[in-house]
């Protein structure tokens, strides 16, 4: 079943994460399709089908989700410690999961025609000792971990030029809180990103173009616009956005 309205599509997704969620009916429906993925320290590919949904099941209960890609062309659902994805066009993405235990999971989100992932299970890797000194240990995949969970990366060392302005084209504003070093010349970079208009916008973070951008993520990608309720609260109108710039 191909679903093409975005609508419908996310009626769909949310019928089926209410109805088979949980229980007997979810079992059964991915009997015997199980991948099982133990220690990836890396990103984590997932294959998807347009139409198709994927479950994707952690340890521990979902806290955070970020994704690349725009609600019309992959939908995402969580439950717990699942989550549930619908793909609705052909896309090569990444989304990070940080689960309540501080761990933060990389997917690798590939649209495929045939075997797809139905249903995959991820366990918790171990713990991870990085080398300092050796520079290729260090990945943009570990740096934007850090910075999702509010850590240093390794080797990084803070450096001034904070709450300086990086991108604003009138109604989204970019702003560093935090401007790390990282061995070979790139930076790591925590930001403030800020709606400028009194209507909600959706942060376009694939279309962002920035020289040297290697990756991109936010915390939340629908800001609420500016209204005097919403500034009074201090809160939905900004939202942590994650950068690595290579120089």
């Amino acid at each position: 079943m191909i679903i093409r309205d975005r609508k419908l599509a996310i009626s769909a997704l949310a019928l089926f994460v209410g109805v088979f969620g949980g229980g007997f009916l979810r079992e059964n429906c991915f009997a015997g399709t199980i991948r099982v993925v133990r220690n990836s320290q890396e990103s984590i590919p997932i294959s998807v089908k347009v139409g198709s949904i994927t479950e994707i099941e952690f340890e521990e209960k979902i806290a955070n989700i970020t994704k690349s890609v725009p609600i019309d062309v992959l939908q995402i659902e969580t439950l717990e410690n699942r989550i549930f994805l619908l793909s609705l066009q052909n896309s090569d993405s990444d989304i990070y999961v940080v689960t309540q235990d501080n761990v933060l999971y990389a997917l690798h989100i590939t649209t495929v025609s045939v075997n797809n992932d139905n249903r995959v299970k991820i366990h918790k890797p171990p713990e991870k000792i990085v080398d300092i000194s050796n520079k290729d240990e260090i990945t943009t995949i570990d740096v934007m971990k850090a910075l999702m969970t509010g850590s240093y990366p390794a080797g990084a060392v803070l450096v001034e030029g904070q709450n300086s302005e990086l991108f604003n084209n009138g109604w989204l504003r970019l702003t560093t809180d935090k401007v790390f070093e990282l061995s070979g010349g790139a930076k790591a970079l925590v930001l403030t990103a800020e709606n400028l208009i009194d209507k909600p916008i959706v942060i376009p973070i694939q279309n962002i173009e920035l020289p040297g951008l290697l990756a991109i993520s936010v915390d939340n990608e629908v800001l609420e616009g500016r209204s005097s309720e919403i500034l009074k609260q201090r809160t939905g109108y900004t939202t942590k956005a994650y950068m690595v710039i290579e120089d």
